[in-house]
């Protein structure tokens, strides 16, 4: 049994992982977390989430009780969170670079999973991508387009960058030197370049498409997440393994390859 607590339990992400939990088993809800003065603080986390009253309440910090924390809330707040030393499960997208360093600092001490997206698809994907780019080569361009919400913060999407990567990589290209974030006015595609764009609007809860396009064929792969449940299950999932794992930092990759203790 891995006893988890959620960390940001009142928003989207928050709500839904503490659902799964409820409904997973070999998993226990510890506890979960909202912001001081919340209007939700002190509600019960299973009203919450819709599962029905669990006697576990919403409080400004995780107990002690919990095994492994788990986080989808904004870059700020999640450096703050790991002082609580405890194993982290992260799907905090938009972290800058000095963010990431305390992150990877943090995980010197404590097993950590950081990951944009905790789909199994969409990790899975990342492979995909990265091999049809390396095959394909410099004749085809690439395009990514992701969608999302209109309630969406950051753009692109974590998930996004973490696909155009993988494609780079595929080319043995650095994403910084060859990405393009949209275009405007004149501006022709430059060979080997990467375009990456945002679409945000209505209720969408992720796409993500890249577009291989040569003078002869498109080949297109696609993942659309249909519910944040998708999410929930992969963070859990990743939950398991951090809750056996030493410190470290690891990625989702390491989750689904079940790799041993680093």
């Amino acid at each position: 049994m891995t006893r988890i607590a959620v960390i940001g339990a009142a928003g989207r992400m928050g709500r839904e992982i503490c659902r799964a939990s409820l409904e997973t088993e070999g998993i226990e809800l510890s506890g979960g977390t909202v912001e001081p003065g919340a209007p939700e603080l002190g509600s019960d986390l299973g009203e919450l989430c819709g599962f029905g009253k669990t006697g576990l309440t919403a409080a400004e910090d995780p107990p002690e009780s919990a095994e492994v924390l788990i986080e989808f809330t904004t870059p700020e707040a999640t450096v703050k969170h790991l002082s609580y030393g405890k194993p982290h499960v992260i799907g905090t997208t938009g972290l800058s670079d000095e963010q990431l360093a305390r992150v990877e600092e943090a995980s010197h001490g404590v097993p950590i999973i950081r990951a944009p997206n905790m789909s199994v698809g969409v990790n899975l994907m990342r492979e995909v991508v990265r091999e049809i780019s390396a095959k394909l080569g410099e004749d085809y361009d690439i395009e990514v387009v992701e969608t999302h919400h209109n309630n969406k913060k950051d753009a692109p999407s974590g998930t996004a960058l973490f696909l155009a990567h993988a494609a780079a990589e595929g080319r043995a290209r650095n994403l910084d030197e060859v990405a393009v974030y949209g275009r405007e006015g004149l501006a022709p595609r430059q060979e080997g370049e990467i375009g990456i764009h945002a679409l945000r609007g209505g209720a969408v809860v992720g796409e993500h498409r890249l577009i291989f396009y040569s003078g002869g064929e498109e080949v297109e792969v696609v993942h659309r997440a249909l519910s944040r449940r998708t999410f929930a299950d992969g963070a859990l999932r990743a939950a398991r393994f951090a809750a056996n794992a030493q410190a470290g930092l690891y990625s989702m990759a390491d989750v689904l390859e079940g790799l041993p203790n680093k």
